[in-house]
């Protein structure tokens, strides 16, 4: 019987890396040797019999210096070359995805070195903070924004947006576009990010314009959002010259919309009706805060007080004084301590006196409960209202269902129990006019709010006609968007209207028939309407319905995109990364916000796309 003959094996040559398959199984190639050795008889054993040999010595001496320099150089174009590239610009993508340091890439390469040894790839990785950057700017960055480009050049209107936000003295302006993309419904990207030295109407105007120029889609702008200051829209009536909205038609030459963020209404409609009442609670909060809030000494007293009342204690909070609404959980956070602060500041001889007056009064409580009560309105609110794919309309309904909510509470004469209960006690001890004053700000209070929400939200009325677009009633007639149809045309949008009138069938029988499934409802509005495309056998189908589609959701719901990118500035250019310039923070915010992928998506992304890999290898990068 014939013996079983060994063979090259996997295992034997991950072990013995010096040596490759040879002319079959049972042989096995030795590269510095350039010969082939049999391994049919003992397998191991022949290749350790092999690299005792002086022959195999001398070839490994005179071969080394050329190793060393195969593990720093690659063959262009190879699939290791691709690969290497691959994950160096994955690593940069990683970095910026993750808000880590540049600097520790410095560390990362030399490291992957060592616990990685026996890769192909680590072995000739070599991407530190100079490359990496240089990748990220240079190289990835750009192609985001490119990619975006082409987009809006793919569809027919986009919207833009801008606000303003100090990082020490540079003061930071990103630009926000929105676009409708009819198979992957709204899209939010950032388009610039620059610093200005100036606020002025004029200057921020002139840098949007200059931004959608240099890109060449001036035409399809169609919409400007920001918040609701004077130097963007002139006030509530809109009739200055002198604000970006008014100088950005004049150049475009275009009646484009203006939006005002629904969400700073809410924030200042509740702050216009609490400065109505007596109690200025704002400051009380801001007191409060400070008085505890370096002072060791003082919370550890007030932690006895909590002890003693039996209340767990818990730390004070901060509320912006740029964001009205966030001072909702500061009151919350306060009255659950507020047996415990009221008897600590009764019992201090050296207190700030409007503290120890605030403390002192009967209706000090009364007045962050009946707060409590109405901001948890709109604290919920605008959370749905700055969600990233809401339209226009919705932000309307929410913003209808909070002044229903007012004017309610106000024809209901509503006062929270816990503030009725106080009062029935304060009118027991006979204060009946004080606690009648006191009702008398509750119902201002409301009063103010209510005011101020219709003031404000009357302007959004003028997208009335796209209500049909809501999709709540599948019965809607054809007459029912003639509106529309006249409001498009005023802004300089033509549609067809006998195309639209056989899209519109196919709409409605879709709607009926066969996409009123139970995925179809629970889809945001803008999704619904891309999944209704994307069922279509062609999307020419829908040619006019989509122009329509594409003009609405451009138009932004609010500004919160411009907040998001705010907070992404504040957490890529800490203190430990003060040094960071204003093109490599803008190319940090532009890959980060725009590419929603995850470090594993955006590799085997990189590997479909050689000519970034290219580019990540090209010495161009260092420009």
């Amino acid at each position: 019987m014939s013996k079983r003959k060994c063979k090259f094996t996997e295992k034997l040559a991950t072990k013995y890396k010096l040596f490759v398959k040879g002319r079959n199984e049972e042989e096995a190639k030795c590269v510095p040797c350039d010969s082939f050795v049999s391994v049919g008889s003992k397998g191991a054993a022949d290749l350790e019999k092999h690299i005792s040999t002086e022959k195999h010595k001398k070839s490994l001496q005179a071969s080394s210096s050329c190793m060393k320099l195969d593990n720093f150089f690659v063959q262009k174009n190879s699939s290791v070359d691709f690969k290497l590239k691959a994950a160096e610009g994955t690593l940069a993508y990683h970095t910026v995805s993750h808000h880590q340091s540049y600097r520790s890439l410095d560390c990362t390469s030399s490291l992957l070195k060592k616990i990685i040894p026996d890769s192909e790839i680590t072995a000739k990785f070599g991407c530190g903070r100079t490359k990496t950057e240089a990748i990220v700017n240079h190289v990835l960055s750009p192609h985001a924004q490119e990619t975006l480009i082409s987009s809006l050049n793919s569809v027919n209107f986009y919207g833009i947006g801008t606000d303003a936000s100090n990082h020490g003295a540079t003061k930071m302006f990103p630009v926000v576009v929105q676009y409708f993309q009819w198979f992957n419904g709204i899209q939010t990207q950032v388009l610039e990010l620059s610093a200005l030295s100036s606020e002025t109407a004029e200057a921020i105007s002139k840098y949007l314009i200059t931004t959608i120029k240099k890109f060449n889609i001036t035409s399809k702008c169609i919409a400007f959002s920001g918040d609701n200051a004077n130097v963007n829209f002139g006030g509530l009536a809109r009739r200055g010259q002198k604000n970006v909205l008014s100088n950005m038609k004049q150049d475009l030459n275009s009646d484009i919309v203006g939006i005002g963020c629904p969400a700073h209404i809410l924030h200042n409609c509740i702050q216009h009706g609490a400065d109505s009442l007596q109690c200025d609670v704002d400051y009380i909060i801001f007191k409060i805060f400070n008085y505890f809030s370096i002072y060791t000494v003082r919370t550890e007293a007030l932690k006895e007080f909590c002890n003693f009342v039996e209340i767990s204690y818990q730390p004070l909070l901060y509320h912006s004084k740029t964001r009205w609404l966030s001072m909702f959980p500061a009151i919350e956070r306060i009255l659950k301590l507020y047996p415990a602060l009221k008897s600590y500041f009764e019992s201090q001889q050296d207190c700030p006196a409007m503290l120890r007056k605030f403390f002192e009064s009967e209706f000090s409580e009364m007045y962050l409960w009946l707060l409590d009560s109405t901001m948890h309105i709109f604290h919920v609110n605008v959370a749905l209202i700055e969600k990233e794919n809401i339209s226009i309309l919705e932000v309307q309904d929410i913003l209808a269902s909070v002044l229903t909510a007012l004017q309610g509470r106000l024809s209901e004469q509503f006062i929270p129990l816990k503030v009725r209960s106080q009062l029935n006690v304060l009118r027991e001890k006979g204060l009946q006019k004080e606690v009648n004053d006191f009702k008398e700000q509750v119902w201002q209070f409301y009063t103010k709010c209510i005011d101020y929400l219709e003031k404000w939200a009357a302007p959004l009325a003028e997208f009335n006609s796209f209500q049909w677009m809501l999709l709540n009633d599948t019965n809607f007639k054809f007459n029912d968007i003639l509106p529309c149809i006249e409001f498009l045309s005023k802004k300089g949008v033509e549609i067809n209207d006998t195309k639209l009138i056989d899209e519109i069938i196919l709409l409605k029988d879709s709607l009926t028939t066969k996409i009123q499934n139970e995925e179809f409802l629970s889809l945001s509005l803008d999704k619904k309407w891309s999944y209704y495309f994307k069922q279509l056998k062609h999307i020419d189908l829908s040619s006019e319905l989509l122009k329509i589609c594409e003009f609405y959701f451009a138009i932004p719901a609010h500004n919160a995109a411009v907040e998001r990118i705010f907070s992404l500035i504040a957490a890529q250019w800490t203190k430990e990364r003060n040094r960071l310039s204003i093109e490599s923070i803008k190319s940090l915010i532009v890959l980060k916000f725009n590419l929603k992928m995850s470090c594993e998506e955006y590799y085997n992304y990189l590997m479909d796309n050689p000519n970034i890999l290219k580019e990540i290898g090209s010495s161009e990068k260092y420009k």
